[in-house]
């Protein structure tokens, strides 16, 4: 289970919205590990601001937005920045 953050707006950052960014930082790697579709062990989260950036190794193409959808669940899709880099083929369908 993932548990979204609601009160994101432009003009609160997530201190005055009552969520750290070590708390924020924390559910969205909680949420990471959580999900079995793909490999987050070599995904490191920060939080820059009202962001939160993934940065790292994701194993196929397609881990990438998995992992974005995953924070993306936890902070909304405008706070999220994705500084992954891909080091296989394409993730199969299938």
């Amino acid at each position: 289970m993932v548990m979204r953050f609601d009160g994101y707006e432009q003009s609160r950052n997530s201190a005055e919205a009552g969520h750290c960014s070590a708390a924020t930082r924390a559910a969205v790697r909680s949420a990471l590990e959580a999900a079995a579709e793909f490999d987050s062990t070599q995904i490191i989260v920060s939080i820059l601001g009202d962001f939160v950036v993934l940065e790292g190794f994701v194993r196929c193409r397609g881990d990438d937005e998995l992992a974005v959808d995953v924070a993306a669940a936890v902070v909304g899709p405008a706070y999220v920045h994705n500084r992954l880099i891909c080091r296989g083929a394409i993730r199969n369908p299938h």
